[in-house]
């Protein structure tokens, strides 16, 4: 009886020990390589939507550059950690050295609502009074973290936000937006993507 408690005891202190541990990923980051694998389109989408079955969708909302907001947004949550941060195509990294984890940022549709993935400005007003959203831009994500040490990785996902503009409604082609209208539109996409980013990074552990 006495060697069963024994067992018992061992077996609590030994669960203790390690649930106390920290995070691999959060321990001696200095050391670490983290490695971007941003799989989000260059050009948000731009869509204006008016009943249940027409969409208005132009894929090119014409200004380049938001992919990189991700990139630059992960480089300021992370390197101030501590980790070292590069970019990465493929998942070959981990197997040649270049990196002890990949974060992997997948564009996911809007819930209920395909054909919206990665992010974008989406103005819903359906029937005038039944669904009356405003104009908003958004990201929609998900986030792998995948070691090379774990064999299961972890994920976030879906993770989604929206950010309300100024304009109150959408015209039917982004040429047909003014100057002031682009300048915060594009403003608002990047503070959006920058937020989103800091907010689920965490969720990894990292």
């Amino acid at each position: 009886m006495k060697l069963f408690y024994k067992i018992i005891l061992t077996g609590i202190f030994l669960f203790s020990m390690f649930a106390c541990a920290p995070s691999v990923t959060q321990h001696d980051a200095s050391k670490l390589t983290v490695g971007i694998l941003n799989e989000f389109p260059d050009t948000p989408n731009y869509i204006k939507e008016r009943t249940f079955t027409f969409r208005h969708q132009i894929g090119d909302y014409g200004i380049d550059g938001f992919k990189n907001i991700l990139m630059q947004s992960a480089e300021e949550y992370l390197i101030p950690k501590g980790y070292k941060v590069i970019n990465v195509e493929d998942k070959t990294a981990l197997k040649d050295g270049r990196a002890d984890m990949i974060v992997q940022i997948v564009p996911m549709d809007i819930f209920k609502q395909d054909g919206t993935p990665g992010y974008g400005f989406y103005d819903r007003k359906i029937l005038g009074i039944l669904i009356k959203q405003p104009a908003r831009s958004y990201i929609c994500l998900n986030m792998n973290l995948i070691r090379k040490d774990y064999f299961k990785g972890v994920r976030t996902g879906r993770q989604e936000n929206f950010s309300k503009l100024l304009v109150k409604e959408l015209p039917d082609s982004p040429d047909q937006l003014t100057e002031d209208e682009r300048k915060e539109m594009s403003l608002n996409l990047k503070n959006n993507i920058r937020k989103t980013i800091f907010r689920v990074l965490p969720m990894l552990g990292l």
